[in-house]
């Protein structure tokens, strides 16, 4: 609602508080109140301040008093430093960051005539008044739509180039929400040899070549125009550079500075007309740990997982954030505008596979990651050489994932669990999203899965209910007691996915020093099946069983070579 509309004691003070400041002061003539075309009230008045003459608007949005009023200039024109730009409201003591409600407009207005006294003198001159702003990068980069972004380690080689000299750079270009970016990805003449950035942008929009100029003593280099380009690079001696970039109807890149200022520049359009867009330089911060010191050893852990839907997305996103370096991707499936609801993919992987769409979207958060992606099905009608690929793979990596909550799938992934000696987790949702269970089984100190997997199963008959399996069609669907329908939500993937992530992360950080102390946990929602609430758990305490690591049947020494005399080739062929 209004606030005038709703608050009429409210709108009766402000009334009588500015008029009473109008009756005290000299300096201060009120107008009329009234409500402009966008129901908002607002008051005309006027300010003297030595011979100048000066009239605002004051509107109180419909929030007030949550927010402070605004305080226009009558005719939209600027008359202070302290304003944002001509069409903009004044700056005043009282702002969004330190309003409290019980401001008034009255102080609003004794606050714009503090302004016009500081910074206007009695000679007439316009003075800077002191400022309360607090930098912020965000609000600075608002209106800057063309943006060149460089680490400390790309200054460092700049800074090495011998002066006046140009040299090749390459770039790498992409737009994001109406901004368009550039990065260096190499400095030097050809890209085998050149300095490569430390910071590798993801695969961008386009990938240029321009020119780099060291310049000492240029200070801030900028140009708007052409003109000022030329003058610039001319002052320089640069005439060669000069014609090259002006006289010529090519689209071309010109980084320019020295020190800590360099500018980047994109010359383009007709020689007669030639346009420039100098880029706004953001440095990007140095890196801060963000993550804890047992990650550190997640970047050399290789990954398997099965399943890239729903929930094995998720995890496999966490996971590249947390720092794993690498995975090893088996799914099927194709992607399709429903499983937007659930997965990490977007609209724009729609009839792609899951697995190969997965690994794009990690690459394009760290784009240094190793990922193989296979497009089978576990257990499915797959070729027999395909399948053992999948399987000796799977072995190859340091830990087994299973999201695909399918029986086949969960077999064979603990079969290789098992004979390799590997560590294994399952995760899957209850249909219905009414709850879901979250599993590991680690080499000798777990059972081995498929007796796990049994465990769980005898556990939830002792609590006399029956074990409830998800069915092939709409598996996370199903519905409560009175027959009405249940189906999962995202956030329910979510918190079973990230449950999974962290049984993940603790088994390759911490293979031998858990913080879990059980190995199972299943995860109410709701309050159907054994659960009393949402978020009831339940751990579930598995006791070692099965044994770990394949068991070798050897053949003496007599008969492997007896073995090996039958079966390899004559030595005629």
């Amino acid at each position: 609602m209004i606030w005038w509309m709703t608050s009429n004691a409210r709108l009766s003070s402000e009334k009588a508080k500015i008029a009473e400041l109008e009756a005290t002061v000299d300096w201060l003539q009120v107008f009329r109140w009234r409500i402009n075309v966008d129901a908002a009230m607002c008051v005309d008045f006027q300010v003297i301040n030595e011979d100048e003459v000066f009239i605002f608007q004051m509107v109180y949005p419909s929030v007030f008093p949550d927010a402070p009023p605004m305080v226009y200039t009558k005719d939209r024109t600027q008359i202070s430093f302290h304003q944002y730009g001509a069409d903009g409201e004044m700056c005043l003591e009282h702002r969004p960051d330190n309003w409290q409600p019980s401001v008034t407009g009255a102080d609003m207005i004794i606050s714009c005539q503090k302004l016009l006294l500081e910074e206007r003198s009695a000679e007439g001159k316009v003075l800077f008044a002191h400022s309360a702003h607090v930098a912020s990068l965000g609000r600075d980069m608002r209106s800057k739509h063309f943006r060149f972004l460089v680490t400390e380690h790309d200054i460092k080689i700049l800074n090495a180039l011998n002066e006046r000299e140009p040299t090749s750079v390459f770039l790498s270009e992409r737009s994001s929400s109406s901004v368009y970016i550039s990065t260096l990805s190499h400095v030097g003449a050809n890209e085998e040899s050149a300095l490569p950035s430390d910071f590798v942008f993801p695969e961008g929009r386009a990938n240029d070549v321009g020119l780099v100029v060291r310049l000492v003593g240029v200070g801030s280099p900028s140009a708007s125009n052409a003109d000022e380009l030329r003058a610039l690079l001319e002052s320089f001696e640069l005439v060669d550079l000069c014609d090259s970039l002006l006289n010529s109807n090519s689209f071309s890149h010109l980084l320019i500075g020295d020190e800590e200022s360099w500018s980047f520049f994109c010359i383009f359009g007709e020689i007669n007309d030639r346009k420039v867009i100098n880029y706004t330089t953001l440095r990007l911060p140095s890196e801060k740990q963000r993550l804890p010191d047992s990650s550190s050893s997640l970047s050399s852990k290789t990954v398997g997982l099965v399943g890239c839907g729903s929930i094995g997305s998720k995890v496999a996103t966490s996971l590249c954030r947390s720092g794993v370096g690498s995975f090893f991707f088996i799914d099927e499936d194709i992607f399709f505008p429903g499983n937007v609801i659930r997965n990490e993919l977007d609209l724009n992987d729609t009839g792609a596979h899951k697995a190969h769409a997965l690994r794009d979207r990690l690459l394009r958060i760290n784009p240094h990651m190793d990922i193989k992606a296979f497009r089978l099905s576990l257990g499915g009608q797959e070729s027999a050489n395909s399948m053992a690929g999948a399987l000796e793979s799977l072995g190859e990596c340091d830990l087994l994932i299973d999201a695909t909550a399918e029986p086949k799938a969960f077999n064979m992934i603990a079969s290789v669990s098992t004979r390799q000696k590997k560590p294994m987790i399952w995760v899957e949702v209850f249909a219905g999203g009414i709850g879901g269970i979250v599993a590991r089984a680690r080499p000798d100190i777990d059972p081995v899965p498929l007796v796990a997997r049994s465990q769980i199963e005898a556990w939830c008959h002792d609590q006399d209910v029956d074990w409830i399996r998800p069915e092939e069609v709409g598996r996370y669907d199903g519905r409560d007691g009175e027959g009405a329908p249940l189906i999962a939500e995202d956030a329910e993937i979510s918190i079973m996915a990230g449950h999974a992530t962290r049984f993940a992360s603790d088994i390759l950080a911490r293979p031998e020093a858990s913080v879990f102390p059980v190995s199972a946990y299943v995860v109410g929602f709701s309050s159907e099946w054994l659960f009393n609430e949402p978020f009831d758990t339940r751990p579930i305490d598995l006791r070692p069983d099965g044994e770990w690591g394949e068991s070798a049947d050897m053949l003496e020494p007599e008969a492997l070579v007896q073995l090996l005399r039958e079966h390899l080739p004559s030595e005629e062929s």
